[in-house]
């Protein structure tokens, strides 16, 4: 197989696993074509990262529709009190950790940035954490 076909099928947006919901499946794959789009090196080793940042997607967009649908508290008990409702505090530990997977894959535009001042592509064969602990004389 010539280098070209590897690199293509190595860039070949990867299957979505069946068990996500559907809101997940669509964020998987509008960001495996993004990958394969940008020829972004993505392997089996980086798939559960995409799950984790589709699944926090899915849960952070399910919650925000709840959120705009009832409001962000609900009256609980006889007397009426007023209590924050239970998707807000998912919506933001979900948004967190969507914003953290986002940063490990890439998605975000300081991360991207870091990634080209750090020459941080796969073809630098550099790892400039590593490098830096290095004594260059």
């Amino acid at each position: 197989m010539a280098k070209d076909e590897k690199d293509k099928e190595k860039n070949k947006p990867k299957p979505c696993p069946k068990w996500l919901n559907d809101v997940a499946k669509k964020e998987w794959r509008r960001v495996a074509k993004i990958f394969a789009e940008e020829g972004k090196e993505f392997t089996d080793k980086d798939l559960k990262a995409l799950e984790a940042y589709c699944i926090n997607y899915a849960k952070w967009q399910q919650c925000e529709q709840i959120i705009n649908k009832k409001g962000y508290s609900m009256e609980v008990g006889d007397n009426g009190y007023e209590q924050q409702r239970p998707e807000v505090s998912i919506a933001n530990k979900a948004q967190a950790e969507l914003r953290a997977w986002a940063k490990e894959l890439g998605l975000t535009p300081a991360a991207r940035q870091r990634m080209k001042e750090n020459g941080n592509t796969p073809d630098s064969g550099i790892d400039p954490e590593l490098d830096g602990m290095i004594a260059h004389d």
